[in-house]
């Protein structure tokens, strides 16, 4: 059968390079990086979620599997890996992260040479093919240097690749309504804290002074006590200077509000935790409190968020032209390597072991090395000696070779390989 064409189109809005698929105006264009960079960067909520999202990817071992050569192992201590990661993880503020790689041959292996982030910001516009699929973006800084930039040469980290949309979708993206209405409460909140403290200035003119003429205009003695209320702080310079015949006054507060705004700025925290599945961080810091056990769950559904990110970014190296299948090729080695993230989300060990004894008591399982070399990994312990590897079995079997009839009792035999103190 001879092969077939595509007829439709896809992809993303593009407008000569331009990606339009914001619907809210303040995210259009570039404005998307000064508004996720003020949550990123000013925020606590969302400041907590991506630090507690980096320290756990910073416990992840990036483990290189069919690495014969340690060709991958190699090129990913040429790039320093560990301080990669750290930029690589701006992906989840801004949607996606570009990283131009470099390659260099060193005593006949050809390895990653050097990873330099493109920042967000400096990309203006990006290269699509007659398929509307992005090929390159164009950037310029703020001293106006542009340049071109083939994506085939990077490292192309998306949040999702949803109509293949070259600039991702911000983890921060649904968040954003709840952010900005919170922020604007809570500058309102400390306007509020503001006057409460000191109270309304008010400054009355004597019956001769005219504040404004007959076309509404504003007269010299209306704008300075418009300025001079305006300007009114208690402070350690606090004071006034007024003219004779002026009354001046500070109004107080009328009482207590009719909302409570603690509870408005607590309902939209919680909403900005939720939109990332970290709502936990919030647990015993308002009104209503969880358990332990809703907190165990709602955490382990964040560790499979981290994972799910851990993931993408072993993806994108295992699956782009410039990652690990470019090193195949040009090293010509017969399986590729592939990364392989391991540790974003540890299990509780002692369910691990109660779930295992309870296999071994039964005879469900075998205690191989295979088995001991997963528990070493999930417990952080370090990995067997070739010298000590499964000694213990090794011995119990010679001895029940050399005396077969000497055997024990099923029922009273113990596990081999795990000491545990369940009963049987």
């Amino acid at each position: 059968m001879a092969k077939t064409n595509f007829s439709g189109f896809g992809g993303p809005n593009n407008y000569n390079g331009t990606i339009d698929e914001e619907i809210q105006t303040k995210l259009a264009g570039q404005n998307k990086y000064t508004e996720f960079g003020k949550m990123a960067n000013n925020d606590a909520i969302c400041g907590g979620i991506l630090l507690a999202i980096s320290k756990i990817i910073q416990t992840i071992t990036w483990k290189v599997d069919d690495d014969h050569n340690d060709i991958v192992a190699t090129s990913l201590d040429n790039v320093i890996w560990s301080e990669r990661v750290s930029d690589i993880l701006s992906f989840l503020i801004y949607g996606f992260g570009c990283f131009e790689t470099t390659i260099t041959q060193i005593k006949g292996q050809y390895l990653w040479d050097s990873m330099e982030n493109r920042p967000q910001s400096t990309i203006t516009s990006w290269n699509m093919d007659r398929r509307n699929r992005p090929i390159g973006f164009n950037q310029r800084d703020t001293l106006g240097n542009t340049a071109t930039v083939a994506l085939n040469k990077c490292l192309h980290f998306r949040t999702t690749t949803f109509k293949n949309n070259p600039e991702g979708k911000s983890i921060f993206r649904n968040a954003y309504r709840d952010w900005y209405y919170r922020t604007n409460i809570e500058r309102i909140e400390s306007i509020g804290i503001e006057r409460d403290l000191t109270g309304l200035p008010t400054l009355t003119p004597p019956d001769e002074v005219e504040l404004s003429d007959e076309d509404g205009t504003m007269s010299a003695a209306g704008t300075w006590a418009w300025t001079t209320v305006q300007n009114i702080k208690r402070n350690e310079q606090e004071g006034l200077v007024i003219p004779h015949g002026w009354e001046f006054e500070l109004i107080g507060s009328p009482g207590q509000r009719q909302f409570d705004l603690n509870a408005v700025i607590e309902r939209y925290d919680a909403r900005i935790a939720m939109s990332v599945l970290s709502q936990f961080l919030l647990l015993g810091m308002q009104s209503n409190s969880g358990s332990q056990g809703l907190s165990k769950e709602q955490s382990e559904l964040f560790y499979k968020a981290v994972e799910g990110f851990a993931l993408i970014i072993a993806e994108v190296i295992n699956t782009q032209f410039i990652g690990t299948k470019i090193l195949q090729n040009l090293n010509n080695l017969k399986v590729q390597p592939k990364v392989v993230p391991i540790g974003s989300n540890r299990p509780d060990l002692q369910e691990v072991a109660a779930f295992l004894a309870r296999l071994f008591k039964f005879n469900a399982i075998t205690p191989d090395e295979r088995l001991e070399v997963e528990l070493r990994r999930l417990a952080g312990l370090p990995e067997m000696e070739e010298s000590t590897r499964r000694v213990a079995l090794v011995e119990k079997t010679e001895s029940t070779e050399k005396d077969p009839i000497k055997k024990e009792d099923p029922k009273k035999q113990s596990n081999s390989g795990l000491g545990t103190n369940e009963d049987s």
